[in-house]
């Protein structure tokens, strides 16, 4: 919409648009002046609804705050913003139409809720108090003006997003909403605008650009949503598309908490018998008969379930006892090398069953690699008699039975082929880089020589530009316990690493407790998530945090940064998981041959008085030539 939180949208036709002769009526500022009080009074701004859909199958998986003038309905609140901007009450405006949003409570479904604000508002401390009140959110970020200073809107924003909030871009395709904008700020939501949607089954052209967001959305793993949806021809066009959700009048009007999807809309989005085009077995059959690999056949699935909107699927095999991420989509955060029994994912592997989660917040094994999910479902995948990995899907939106069908349905397709393909992974890369870095950890002399080689080939693997690695008391305890040392450092940002408080280290060492990696998913929205949010604020955009181990006691933590890039290669992670194990179980042997050389040197000190002179005889005599007097004998008794 193009007007801040709760705005009337001024792209399709409304009941209350502004009536023009307002304009000529204000002519004083006692008249703006007295508009904005009773837009500020209690009760002054009131809260109304609209539902956005899934357009999948018809879900309504939130709903856009809208606002309203109590004392001047007829007026839009295009034209009362621009007056209290006039006068410089803008920003208390919008956070009135945010409190008025917020009174309204939790939409049902735990659906989130949509606010609009100015780039300006979103940096107000004020604003940041009110979105702690609000349920699941997302921060619709508008614009009446271009933005020429990103820096405070990325630290405002970032600070939202470490406290749960999700952030969409609006009016892209109009106005200052460009795609430089969408790439500055990253948004989890790309809101097509109404200019794109209008006629586009009539216009090749509008046809393409949608396709061409929504391509760049699911590359991304952001949701498209598009805007003012008013006829089934273009809702029609929007599924075809594979548009993630929409808003506007043929879906529902405006209206009191909490609106429902207009019986229209539904003949058009929600099939008779509830089955989604997608769910079709032959159509992943066709695409998982033509894949060579295992990780292959992963990603085959993961795109066939993105397309539902709303669902972030991740496939997991397991492969040297852990279980290894092949494919995602949505994930902020890539849980890589999960042991069984850990998170849900992990749980269902090793039990063998599945576990479905309608509410995240209700269960203590949920783990958070992306905010604002709803409900988790994890199934087991089976091949030859035996469970070889799971197949988990978060969800933005609660999960359907027909959902939850259509992933049980995959799980199956997907272990069939997998047996067919007799689960071999590709490993020629791997031992490439293991056999042309693993001899240069094997010559390291001394532990601070090794350190500085497993950091110096974790950065050749990663093509990250710094990094760091610390060492822990084994016995160290929970988060903020334990000595922890900088081991090795390198690179331009590593100060950024090394000035972490000794908290924030054990925070990422307990991040990859029962983790063989944790890296970021591919796009800047990766560090928003705790605790990796410390470092998106001091300029890094990808990072990757490896365990070092002697055995299974972790004795360290190597992160290594690059403030050029999120992306870290899959293909390159189990070479350096493998090297840095190396480089645990040789730190450890190491120390001990410098514990062993320290106990072979006191006793050599304390033996050195002795080999000074000749060698003592039997009774404690000298040898022949000793001039040392004998000890005394015992008394007789």
């Amino acid at each position: 919409m193009t007007t801040p939180t709760g705005a009337v949208p001024t792209d399709v036709p409304t009941d209350t648009s502004m009536d023009t002769s307002m304009d000529t009526s204000m002519d004083t500022s006692m008249d703006v002046s007295a508009l904005v009080d009773s837009l500020l009074a209690p009760g002054g701004i009131r809260a109304v609804f609209q539902p956005v859909v899934r357009v999948a199958d018809g879900t309504v998986i939130g709903y856009e705050a809208l606002a309203r003038s109590t004392a001047v309905p007829m007026m839009s609140p295009a034209a009362w913003l621009e007056a209290a901007e006039g006068c410089g009450r803008r920003a208390d405006v919008e956070l009135a139409c945010l409190a008025a949003a917020a009174a309204a409570g939790a939409p049902p479904g735990r659906g989130l809720i949509f606010l609009n604000t100015s780039p300006d508002v979103a940096a107000d401390p004020r604003f940041g108090a009110l979105c702690a009140r609000l349920p699941r959110h997302v921060v619709e970020v508008t614009e009446h003006m271009a933005v020429e200073d990103y820096e405070p809107l990325l630290e405002a924003l970032g600070a939202l997003r470490s406290n749960g909030a999700l952030i969409a871009v609006d009016d892209v395709g109009a106005g200052y909403a460009s795609m430089a904008h969408v790439l500055q700020l990253s948004p989890s939501f790309i809101k097509i605008d109404r200019f794109l949607v209008s006629g586009l089954h009539l216009d090749p052209r509008r046809r393409a650009l949608v396709e061409a967001l929504q391509a760049f959305a699911s590359a991304t793993g952001a949701l498209t949503v598009a805007e003012g949806v008013e006829t089934p021809d273009e809702l029609r066009a929007l599924k075809e598309i594979g548009v993630d959700l929409a808003q506007g009048y043929l879906l529902a009007r405006p209206a009191d908490p909490w609106a429902v999807l207009s019986v229209q809309a539904a003949g058009v989005l929600v099939p008779r018998q509830r089955t989604a085009e997608t769910q079709d077995p032959a159509v992943l059959e066709q695409a998982l008969a033509g894949t060579a690999t295992p990780a292959e056949a992963c990603e085959v699935v993961s795109r066939h379930l993105a397309r539902q909107g709303g669902l972030l699927p991740s496939v997991y095999l397991e492969r040297g006892g852990v279980l290894r991420c092949l494919s995602r989509r949505g994930q902020w955060l890539v849980m890589d090398g999960m042991q069984p029994g850990a998170g849900i994912a992990g749980t269902a592997f090793s039990d063998g069953v599945e576990i479905h989660c309608p509410d995240v917040t209700t269960d203590a094994r949920y783990r958070l690699a992306v905010p604002g999910v709803c409900a988790e479902i994890a199934v087991p995948l089976r091949a030859r008699g035996a469970v070889v990995g799971v197949l988990n899907v978060d969800a933005l939106a609660p999960l359907l039975p027909e959902h939850q069908d259509l992933v049980r349905r995959c799980a199956t397709l997907l272990g069939a082929r997998l047996e067919e393909l007799h689960a071999e992974g590709a490993g020629g890369s791997v031992l490439h880089d293991l056999g042309r870095l693993a001899p240069v950890l094997a010559v390291a002399a001394s532990p601070e020589d090794l350190c500085r080689a497993a950091l110096a080939a974790v950065l050749d693997l990663t093509g990250f530009d710094s990094g760091a690695l610390w060492t822990l008391d084994v016995g160290a305890g929970p988060v903020g316990g334990g000595t922890v040392t900088v081991a090795a450092r390198r690179g331009p940002v590593a100060d950024v690493l090394v000035g972490m408080p000794d908290a924030q280290v054990h925070q990422l060492r307990e991040l990859v407790t029962d983790l063989t990696s944790c890296y970021s998913g591919g796009t800047d929205l990766s560090l928003a998530v705790p605790p990796m949010h410390t470092l998106r604020e001091r300029g890094i955009r990808g990072v990757l945090v490896v365990p070092v181990r002697d055995g299974w006691n972790l004795t360290g933590v190597l992160t290594v940064v690059s403030t050029s890039s999120a992306y870290v290669a899959p293909e390159s992670v189990d070479a350096i998981e493998a090297l840095v194990l190396q480089a645990g179980s040789r730190l450890a042997a190491l120390r001990r041959v410098a514990e062993l050389s320290g106990v072979a040197a006191h006793v050599h000190q304390l033996l050195a008085p002795r080999a000074a002179g000749a060698p003592w005889g039997p009774g404690g005599r000298r040898l022949q030539g000793s001039r040392d007097v004998p000890p005394a004998r015992p008394t007789p008794a």
